[in-house]
């Protein structure tokens, strides 16, 4: 495996760039074509390289002999896999000491070594170039590279003063590994192959747990410093050139790597030992999944299907498969976030940190748009697990109509495959199987990549405002920039930043970066959040169209609205909120929330005037970079945390890399877990127990509860629901009295443990009708709960959780957002879309636009039972409740994605978790009974 592209390692002090440089490679020269080991027989086979034996070719050619290309062919005629089979060997025989080849006048620094900490952007090199790259050298750069030259870079533990008294075989055995480029312009925007190798390395495997960032491929990470050379992504010069004349750039390098002068350490000597330093024990790392253990309690309750084997869960595709990048005639519509990581993720030291800060709990944490992004779930829509459940029930309750449901689903939550796949192949209908190819040769597998990609950096970026009215653009039918619109090859991608440096951006993927301020804009967000959707009755027949899901509606008709006049009483965008600019989240006073401190990062890194000097580089106003103050994180995150943990706990199921490649941090995830968490229990809600008094018979407690987002809560999807915990407790702190209470899994219990017939909608045989919880004012019993929920019925009387089912509403308390009013501000057309139903339309302390409900709990009890108590009140989520869960697991047992998700959720560890008993606590409040 190797390194990371950026990290420092204290005990050496020594930072690589892992694969950064290019080489290329010419026709094939049959003699010595012959000579290379054949290709497997199998285009699937593996074939590892640790078994290759190593043959050091030292001996320099001989300088008459004519010139002698690379003998392999282009990396675009095969697979990358293939063609790694070819290099390898080609490398690790130093084969590519040709006659006519060139190379270095010695090894040579690529930055300062102060302090026993090294400065440069590669180790030490040596690098070997092909006769055609010395020849547009030669030209002075302006003849053009042709297809199949190659730069070969030589890299050795730094300070390069270490080999200064070695040559020949002593030297060649030093080498750590190989940075190669290959000339192969009919492939990628950049027109190169961009690989690393080192001793012993084996072939990609996209399929190998921890779905390593590849070694070798089109679209890498390179350009992030190659795109700010002078052309043709090189920094390759005839001054370092052995036989020209000139000195290479030398750098400061102290004493400190000399025995006894720095802390006895020994140097390193490979990449692989570097890598294993930084990251201990990762090839051996076990997936989380393994180690988890079925809970019986789940199973015991959820006892509709039964739990398939390991072996059998249907795996998502890695990440690693998730490539699209630019062609040579500039990007298509969409590419995949790896193209953007490479600049637009962290970046730690000694170029660093930049947009990679400390934490007080002692963890670097990534604050970059990628960093953040990856793991929310815009992020991971493409590949939620939940998601796939359900479009698998919706599919099977409507099969006449299976077709266009998964196409529509796949409008939001794998945009780019299913919009990508409308323009090559128009009328083409996007389906649930599509993201499960892999077979790269497949013309579905970029489709697939696209839609795994979830809603990716190359969607929000290239949304432009068609100024349509709202209806026009529901339900994911924003309109995108067109590729080529202004300039050929060339695609928009906007951002909100004035004067931002294009050269990087456009070299490396044909796209420029333009400010403009919709980006900025709620009704950005709104087309993906306002989900406007057929209703079919049990034969498949369309009976009407209902919002399925109305969180910008919600925020229209509030109090933070800034589209009607002159916008609400207090404006926040969801960017306000979703895209904070600090660290963490804006300060509050529960639980003594840290200061929130402001962001000012260069929201890119790149080759800039930060870097070490290099030869050949473009002009430093076109690579220097702006701080950009009120830089907005791309946090993105809701509290969904059930989701987050399925992807935390069962990464190798999922398919995501837990490892961010940039930074080389594990903690991604787990700050994103972190990060909802406070969002939950600091931004949600206010619960007050406002009223506590004796009554003859008990007590009396008043609860107000107040919503604090910028919509209802809960939002979006209508099966999420939020309920109060209500508890009496005596003075020994013990549970006398309680409404809301759970078992281990989540399901609401009354006083004596058992299961509330509510839970589960079950059928009152008494009234023949199913038994839900109503919106209440004043409870008086246990088997009373005030849930905060969605509930609606089919064309059949029935209640449902189908998104096409939604034929009437039965009830909806979710809280309303503060401002909230009937009527909505003056031109709202969509008032309707957000009223309550049920109780709730008429509980006038819930409908007042104070985005509160109160709750009055009276309670019997002795008064001996209540001396020194106090009352509690708390307030759960449940983004998957317990009769959501029985829903998917009945319409689909057999269904793959169905039985994947019953994995998932029996497996599920919630211990020691925020949602511990399958519930995400959010905020609580406890009073004393006075006497």
């Amino acid at each position: 495996m190797k390194p990371p592209i950026s990290f420092l390692v204290l005990s050496f002090g020594l930072f690589f760039f892992g694969a950064l440089v290019a080489q290329e490679m010419f026709f094939p020269t049959a003699q010595l074509w012959n000579e290379l080991p054949p290709l497997s027989g199998d285009k699937g086979e593996d074939r590892e390289t640790d078994d290759l034996p190593i043959e050091p070719n030292p001996d320099r050619p001989e300088k008459d002999a004519l010139p002698i290309p690379a003998p392999l062919p282009l990396p675009s005629s095969m697979t990358s896999e293939e063609y790694q089979k070819l290099l390898y060997p080609f490398i690790n025989g130093r084969k590519y000491r040709l006659p006519g080849w060139k190379v270095d006048k010695g090894v040579r620094d690529t930055g300062p070594y102060i302090d026993n900490s090294y400065y440069g952007t590669h180790n030490a090199v040596s690098i070997w170039y092909s006769p055609e790259i010395i020849e547009w050298l030669e030209s002075d750069r302006k003849s053009g590279i042709p297809d199949g030259a190659m730069i070969i870079k030589e890299m050795y533990s730094p300070p390069a003063a270490r080999y200064d008294s070695i040559s020949g075989a002593e030297l060649d055995a030093a080498i750590d590994g190989w940075a190669i480029m290959v000339r192969d312009s009919t492939a990628s925007k950049d027109g190169w192959y961009w690989s690393y190798y080192g001793p012993g390395q084996a072939v990609d495997n996209p399929d190998a747990y921890p779905y390593d960032y590849p070694n070798s491929g089109f679209g890498q990470y390179c350009v992030r410093c190659h795109a700010s050379a002078e052309s043709e992504y090189t920094f390759s010069d005839l001054v370092n050139v052995e036989g020209y004349p000139g000195d290479p750039i030398t750098f400061r390098v102290d004493k400190s790597w000399l025995p006894g002068e720095s802390l006895e350490i020994e140097p390193i000597a490979s990449h692989q030992a570097l890598a294993d330093a930084v990251v201990p024990g990762l090839k051996g790392r076990v997936p989380a999944s393994t180690e988890g253990s079925l809970n019986s309690d789940f199973t015991q309750v959820f006892n509709q299907m039964q739990v398939i084997p390991a072996d059998d869960v249907q795996y998502i595709p890695s990440v690693a498969y998730d490539h699209v990048f630019a062609g040579p005639a500039g990007p298509e519509q969409f590419l995949t976030s790896d193209q953007c990581l490479s600049c637009h993720d962290g970046q730690g030291l000694p170029f660093g940190p930049n947009m990679y800060i400390p934490s007080p709990n002692g963890k670097n944490v990534n604050l970059s748009p990628y960093g953040e992004w990856n793991w929310s779930m815009m992020g991971l829509a493409g590949r939620d697990p939940i998601f796939y459940a359900q479009l698998e029930s919706e599919s099977r309750l409507y099969p006449s109509k299976k077709e266009m449901i998964q196409n529509l689903c796949f409008t939001c939550h794998g945009v780019m495959g299913q919009r990508q796949m409308g323009i090559d192949h128009p009328g083409a209908l996007f389906n649930e199987s599509i993201p499960y190819v892999k077979d790269q040769g497949d013309p579905l597998h970029k489709y697939g990549a696209l839609a795994r990609d979830g809603i990716s950096c190359t969607v929000c970026h290239q949304i432009v405002d068609d100024k349509l009215p709202l209806d026009s653009i529901v339900t994911g039918r924003f309109k995108v920039s067109t590729p080529g619109e202004f300039e050929k090859g060339v695609s928009y991608i906007y951002g909100p930043f004035d004067d931002p440096r294009p050269l990087a951006m456009e070299a490396s993927l044909g796209m420029r970066p333009v400010q403009n301020d919709y980006i900025k804009s709620s009704r950005l967000c709104g087309s993906c959040h306002s989900v406007k959707l057929p209703v079919f009755d049990e034969k498949g027949e369309q009976v009407g169209e209902v919002f399925e899901q109305a969180t910008y509606l919600e925020w229209q008709n509030s109090a933070y609205q800034d589209e009607f006049g002159s916008g609400g009483k207090t404006p926040k965008t969801c960017q306000n909120c979703h895209m904070p600019t600090t660290y963490p989240f804006l300060p509050d006073d529960y639980n003594g929330g840290e200061k929130a401190q402001p962001l000012a990062f260069r929201i890119a890194n790149i080759q800039d005037q930060t870097y070490p000097q290099a030869e050949s580089r473009a002009p430093l106003d076109s690579i220097t970079l702006n701080i950009r103050e009120d830089f907005a994180r791309h946090s993105l995150l809701g509290i969904n945390l059930f989701a987050l943990e399925m992807f935390n706990q069962f990464d190798d199921i999922l398919g995501v890399r837990k490892q961010d490649y940039m930074t080389a941090s594990k903690n991604g995830l787990p700050f994103a877990i972190q990060t909802a968490n406070q969002l939950a229990k600091e931004h949600t809600a206010r619960v007050e127990v406002t009223n506590v008094e004796k009554t003859k018979r008990g007590i009396r407690a008043t609860v107000k509860v107040t919503n604090l987002t910028g919509h209802r809560l809960p939002s979006g999807v209508g099966f999420r629901r939020a309920f109060l915990e209500f508890k009496v407790l005596d003075k020994m702190n013990r549970v006398i009295w309680a409404s809301g209470q759970t078992n281990s899994v989540g399901v609401i219990v009354d006083g004596e443990g058992k299961p509330l017939p509510s839970e589960f909608l079950e059928v009152d045989p008494k009234t023949g009708e199913q038994q839900y919880q109503p919106h209440y004012e004043k409870i008086t019993r246990q088997d009373q709960v005030q849930i905060y929920q969605e509930l609606a019925k089919n064309t059949q009387g029935k209640f449902t959780t189908s998104f096409l089912g939604i034929f009437k509403h039965v009830k909806d308390n979710r809280l309303l957002p503060i401002g909230w009013t009937k009527s909505g501000p003056p031109g709202f057309q969509y008032a309707k879309e957000t009223m309550p139903h049920g109780n709730a339309e008429k509980d006038p302390d819930f409908t007042n636009g104070t985005g509160s409900d109160i709750i009055l709990y009276e309670v019997d009890l002795p008064a001996s039972a209540l001396e020194g108590g106090s009352v509690a009140a708390t307030l759960y989520y449940q983004s998957i409740p317990p009769y959501y869960l029985r829903d998917r697991f009945t319409v689909a047992p057999d269904g793959r994605g169905t039985q994947r998700l019953y994995y998932l959720t029996s497996h599920l560890r919630t211990k020691g978790t925020p949602i511990e008993n399958w519930k995400l606590m959010v905020r609580g409040d406890e009073v004393k009974i006075q006497k």
